[in-house]
């Protein structure tokens, strides 16, 4: 958005001349705004905020060379007042140069250095370009200007930021010592005035470790006066970190008694109980604290007992179970359940209070575990009964559906391992509860539509054990009647994204991009979740749908380009506001998402969906960070498999498995990069050299890779990620390793330009070498239908790879072409030109590779014409709709139908195309 002027000049002439060019900038419509510039200059030439929104105008229409030129010399001028500085920021933002910004407002300083204003843009400038030093001297300059607070805490986080980004020790250590004697200062002189300088003063101590210099000021009278009633509650992370553990007990139990449901206090205080407990300190001066299991049992008991009747609160409940857990932590299981009972029975209680609430279970959860598994199951229907109900039950009004829900969610927890006919069993009962609870005569009252309603969960756990069964049987069936359900659970609760969720997860198990696609839509997911669920969706569309994924994959692109962008200005926005700790966090979380595995792999995932026309080529992506992060939510979808079902370090394995194969795709789109570079330069030795490293590398991977990753270990799970693409990829029957290795060496050879070994016989030999591949791979590939709808999804991935390698292959021949038989020499004349027999000779061994790769996909092509049959066989009935006849037809079969129809039309249509392609070279 444009920056309307702020000063006056004229009697307000400029203003009503640059307003309309305001408002077009402000409503997009760029060429208005350019013309509009154009007549304000025609009457005042120097003017130069119109000269300023004009190069804005420029930039937004794609003029960038013509923008450049404006703002250049705009900046020769220097200009100094507000409105031209700011379109010229806006201008340079947009374009990414934001050193020149600095240079800008510092030559606008020069020439009126008395300006706050000007300083404090100034500052800024260095806030977007990460300059903590110049940050620093410009806050001061600043502050002895206009001697306000915000400006001097500038300087001092400033001198923070300075030491949190050294590595040396000691540098860091008298840059804090600095910031704190800065602030010591003002402390003295009580010149302190907001909580966040007092936040920005325990944020410098705390780096240098300083516990009890913290604890005095905590207690002193300056945090008081700043930050009124929160002293208790600040002192217990330095109490904890003195050990001084009878005072942090003390502190924690007066909190305790004033609310008893705060979670966060009662963390400390069994820290502080189990410290005494080993005799960390003996002395009772500041009064009686709890330092035996028995005194703090009794001290829980007396907060259950002060809840007024008819208020239970989860905490003091949930603190039996965490102590019975400590104690059986430390060794200590007899006293724990001579002091307090059987886990088991404090579950079970804890559930026949709480199971009203929708958090019930999810409560439990961690504390489930601590029963010994074969109690857990021997009574685990103990769970189930505790309310008098049982799978069969029928309750008829919401709370006591959600007491049902309950009940059912932590018997499934406890009990053992459901084989595929109990859990089809369980499955068919969980839907006809739910059928039973959307046939119903409607409620007086009518949920919104932004509600959930407690009787989704029925749809939802039904939907669970449903992929259990299909997981055991290796069937689509259970999981087509999962999908039927969840479809109209969806539809009946929008609000519901656990639904939603399942049905994205179920669709892509069976291979159903598209129908996939349409369930992320209705998740109306926030921008920052094409991060965190990128592996639940993204991930998956290039096999499943990739007409789709370039879609999805654009908007990865688009949000971490944007989020670059944005999050500089939320460190202004951030010193504006003085929220100094937002300034670490927003360090932070911009680290990780630069630094994020799934944003590179979109990233070359897209570049090999949408290969350039030769001689164009990808960019060459940058190097991958040494640290990769891991932004994947792998909890979004709740599982219900007990404890011993669930895979133990699963993040961790299938991390390392999605890193391997974006190495793979890193190396890969590098390789052709490097292609497109060596066939247009004209000294292309050093970009040779690079490209037989890169291809070399990648071939060693591909072997390395088919060694370690011979078959996913786990199984199936609707609450897990699928198995990596890896494994479709290094496991093919057809060995890719050698088919991309054989077709990047003809590509070297023929970059080579007959230097060397890099002649006509050497790219003979690269290319007779890849027919052979090509030959080879022809009966492996021949067999990629699916046996049936089960095996989809393996087998669009199988035909993944095929395109992908068919867009590889018509790629890197047509660089090939581009270099062999130029397009100016090719239409500069339409008689036939004289050829060298050296030129002859390596046309020819193209065309044969290309025919070759032609023959090979010609035969995947048809092929495709049997895949119908797997996708017919299955009985896609879901049982939905004979019990609601007339009220919903449930579109699970329409879906599925759909997406498969659509990819083996995607699927012909690129075989069809790339197949003209390597024909037209022969």
């Amino acid at each position: 958005m444009a920056v309307r002027p702020q000063h006056m000049h004229d009697g307000g002439i400029v203003e009503r001349r640059l307003r309309p060019i305001y408002d077009w900038l402000d409503n997009g419509v760029n060429k208005k705004a350019l013309q509009e510039a154009e007549k304000v200059l025609k009457k005042s030439p120097t003017l130069q905020a119109a000269r300023a929104l004009k190069a804005l105008a420029l930039l937004r229409l794609g003029k960038k060379c013509e923008a450049q030129a404006v703002l250049e010399a705009l900046a020769e001028e220097k200009p100094s007042d507000d409105t031209t500085l700011q379109a010229m920021t806006i201008s340079y933002r947009e374009s990414q140069q934001l050193q020149k910004v600095c240079e800008a407002y510092e030559a606008a300083v020069r020439a009126e250095p008395s300006s706050e204003e000007l300083h404090s843009h100034l500052f800024m400038a260095y806030v977007r370009v990460g300059d903590h030093r110049a940050q620093h001297r410009a806050a001061l300059q600043l502050y002895r200007i206009a001697p306000k607070n915000p400006y001097y805490f500038w300087a001092v986080m400033s001198i923070v930021l300075q030491a949190k980004s050294t590595e040396d020790v000691s540098k860091k250590g008298i840059l804090l010592a600095l910031a704190q004697r800065m602030v010591d200062n003002f402390i003295m002189e009580n010149k302190m005035e907001a909580e966040q300088e007092a936040r920005l003063y325990m944020m410098i101590l705390e780096l240098q470790e300083k516990w009890e210099d913290l604890l005095a000021f905590v207690e002193g009278p300056v945090y008081a006066q700043l930050v009124p009633g929160s002293m208790l509650q600040a002192s217990i992370p330095y109490l904890r970190r003195l050990g001084r553990w009878r005072r942090l007990n003390l502190v924690c139990k007066d909190l305790l008694w004033e609310n008893q449901d705060r979670w966060d206090y009662y963390m400390p205080y069994f820290d502080s109980v189990f410290e005494l407990m080993k005799g960390a300190e003996c002395d009772e001066s500041e009064g009686s604290a709890d330092d035996t299991a028995e005194k703090c049992h009794e001290f829980i008991c007396s907060l259950v007992e002060s809840v007024s009747a008819g208020r239970a609160l989860r905490g003091p409940y949930l603190a039996r179970l965490e102590l019975w857990r400590r104690l059986a932590a430390h060794e200590a299981g007899g006293e724990a359940a001579a002091l307090l009972g059987s886990a088991r029975a404090l579950c079970v209680q804890y559930l026949r209070v709480f199971a009203a609430k929708p958090c019930a279970v999810a409560d439990l959860r961690p504390y489930l575990a601590i029963i010994p598994q074969q109690e857990r199951e021997d009574h685990c229907r103990d769970f189930l009964t505790c309310l008098d109900f049982d799978e069969n039950s029928e309750p008829d009004n919401a709370a006591d559906i959600q007491r049902h829900v309950s009940c059912l969610c932590a018997w499934r927890l406890c009990a053992p391992p459901p084989d595929a006919a109990d859990s089809l069993a369980l499955a068919d009962a969980l839907r006809a509860h739910y059928l039973r609870c959307v046939g119903a005569a409607p409620a007086p009252t009518p949920p919104a539509p932004t509600d959930a309603s407690p009787a989704d969960a029925y749809a939802t756990l039904a939907a669970h054990h449903y992929c259990y069964a299909a997981v055991q049987r290796h069937e689509a069936g259970p999981l087509v009647q999962a999908l039927g359900v969840l479809e109209l659970c969806a539809r009946r609760s929008p609000a519901q994204p656990h639904a939603k969720l399942l049905l994205l997860a179920l669709y892509h198990m069976l291979g159903a991009g598209s129908a996939a696609d349409a369930a992320f839509a209705r998740l109306e997911a926030k921008h920052v979740q094409l991060a965190s669920l990128g592996w639940l969706h993204a991930a998956r569309l290039p096999a499943a749908a990739p007409a789709l994924a370039a879609a999805r994959l654009a908007d990865v692109h688009t949000f971490y380009q944007h989020h670059a962008k944005d999050s500089v200005e939320q460190l202004t926005y951030a010193y504006k506001y003085g929220t100094f700790e937002k300034l670490v966090e927003l360090g932070a979380w911009r680290a990780r998402l630069e630094a994020c595995a799934w944003a590179a792999l979109a990233a070359r995932e897209r570049a090999l969906l949408q290969p350039p026309a030769p001689p164009a080529g990808p960019p060459i992506p940058p190097a991958l960070p040494d640290a990769l992060t891991d932004n994947r939510d792998l909890s979004v979808i709740v599982s219900w498999e007990p404890a011993q079902r669930r895979v133990a370090e699963l993040r961790a394995r299938t991390f390392e498995r999605d890193v391997a194969y974006l190495r793979l795709k890193d190396a890969l789109v590098r390789a052709l990069a490097l292609c497109a570079e060596a066939a247009a330069a004209h000294d292309n030795t050093h970009l040779l050299r690079q490209l037989d490293v890169c291809v070399d590398a990648f071939d060693a991977a591909m072997e390395r890779c088919r060694r370690e990753y011979r078959a996913p270990e786990e199984d199936l799970s609707v609450s897990a990620p699928l198995p990596s693409r890896i494994f479709a990829l290094v496991q093919s029957p057809a060995s890719y390793g050698a088919l991309y290795t054989r077709l990047l060496r003809v590509a070297r050879a023929a970059c080579e330009r007959g230097e060397g070994e890099g002649g006509a016989g050497a790219v003979e030999r690269a290319a007779a070498a890849l027919s052979a591949a090509l030959r080879a791979a022809r009966p492996a590939l021949a067999h990629l239908a699916p046996a049936s709808l089960w095996h989809t999804r393996d087998a669009l991935e199988q035909l993944s790879n095929v395109l992908e390698f068919a867009g590889v292959m018509t790629y890197v021949m047509g660089v090939c072409r581009e270099v062999v038989t130029p397009t100016n020499s090719r239409k500069a004349s339409k008689k036939k030109a004289s050829v060298s027999p050296e030129r002859a000779a390596t046309g020819r061994a193209l065309g044969e590779a290309g025919g070759e790769a032609a023959a090979l996909l010609g035969e995947v092509r048809a092929r495709l014409e049997a895949w119908p049959a797997a996708w017919a066989a299955p009985h896609l009935a879901s049982g939905v709709e004979d019990r609601l006849a007339g009220e919903y037809r449930c579109p699970v079969a329409g879906q599925l139908e759909r997406s498969y129809r659509e990819a083996l039309r995607h699927a012909r249509d690129t075989l069809d195309d790339k197949i003209k392609y390597l024909k037209s070279m022969q």
